[in-house]
């Protein structure tokens, strides 16, 4: 906005700049034929920047606002390593600059910049199809500084609809790039997909990428969900509404200087850290923080059925009965 003369105009030169002010004001009401989608929306007032007297997020508290298992459905269970088409697929060399920009930075998931405080990552496999879904958490600088992120993605987004990318052994992939809609969830969000022909692992289909980054505060999640045979949208929508929701209860409860609602939960259906303390129940011989029945600390994350950890636990406590009381036995014996 200009800033007004100190002294007054001719009334000749007032009606004209106020017939000028009178048209400009209808020219910004029908300049822009442009629609905003959900993903271009940015209310940076909607939640603010943590301020100097709120404690950074730590990584304990960005952990706790990660995805699980349990969010996904029965066939995804925690990653056994990163999938052999990112290297494959997604590492390359562009034919545009701007759109190796676009490819180093979902390669590396570091799209949003680098976090200035707590940050937190899971990944999981769905063992039916093959995909893969990775999702982190992290605070940064500030909202401004994630926004500006968001709209540089938006950017590349537009410039990079189509380009190749030339790969490992110089095999050469084509590569589309397109918005994805995402739920109306945190204070700023954007989303795309992207697709790269060509296969990988042997196989011939294209690789389908869904990423999707959402705002909340300070903070901001980062979402991938990619695989060789498809990928379920719906699915991507669903993480990216409640990987959301758990980062807004974990910035509302970082900002009343609380902890979230059920603690801060372990990541990829981790079990939580044991307690300092040794249960009161706890037998004298147990080691520190053993479970009372050690097959209910599998490593497959107590996937075991009912009735299997009930025929472990049952013959554990017999052998351990019968082993008290046969040196219970022995030792009136030696009396």
């Amino acid at each position: 906005m200009q800033r007004p003369y100190r002294v007054l105009a001719s009334a000749v030169v007032a009606t004209v700049l106020v017939g000028a002010a009178a048209c400009s004001q209808r020219g910004e009401g029908h300049a822009s034929g442009h629609r905003s989608s959900p993903s271009d929306r940015v209310s940076p007032a909607a939640s603010p920047s943590a301020g100097a007297d709120v404690p950074a997020l730590t990584d304990a508290q960005a952990a706790g606002a990660l995805l699980r298992a349990e969010d996904l459905g029965g066939s995804w269970t925690g990653t056994q390593g990163a999938a052999t088409w990112r290297d494959g697929l997604l590492k390359g060399r562009a034919d545009r600059p701007e759109c190796q920009e676009l490819l180093d930075g979902v390669y590396a998931e570091d799209l949003l910049g680098e976090p200035s405080g707590g940050s937190a990552v899971v990944g999981f496999d769905d063992g039916e199809y093959g995909a893969q879904l990775r999702h982190g958490v992290s605070q940064y600088k500030g909202a401004s500084a994630v926004d500006a992120r968001l709209g540089r993605l938006r950017e590349l987004t537009d410039e990079c609809a189509r380009f190749g990318v030339s790969g490992p052994g110089g095999r050469t992939h084509a590569v589309q790039v397109g918005p994805v809609d995402l739920p109306g969830v945190g204070d700023a969000r954007q989303g795309l997909r992207l697709t790269v022909a060509g296969g990988a692992e042997g196989e011939e289909g294209p690789l389908t990428l869904d990423v999707a980054a959402v705002r909340v505060g300070d903070g901001a999640e980062l979402l991938t969900h990619g695989g060789l045979y498809g990928i379920d949208g719906d699915l991507t929508r669903q993480a990216v509404e409640r990987g959301a929701q758990r980062l807004k209860e974990v910035q509302e409860a970082r900002r009343a200087g609380r902890a979230p609602e059920g603690g801060e939960s372990p990541a990829a259906g981790e079990s939580p850290d044991a307690p300092d303390s040794q249960p009161e129940n706890q037998p004298e011989n147990q080691p520190e923080n053993q479970p009372e029945n050690q097959y209910d600390a599998q490593e497959d994350g107590g996937q075991r059925s009912d009735w299997q950890n009930s025929w472990r636990n049952d013959w554990q406590d017999n052998w351990q009965d019968n082993w008290q009381n046969d040196g219970e036995n022995d030792r009136q014996a030696d009396r």
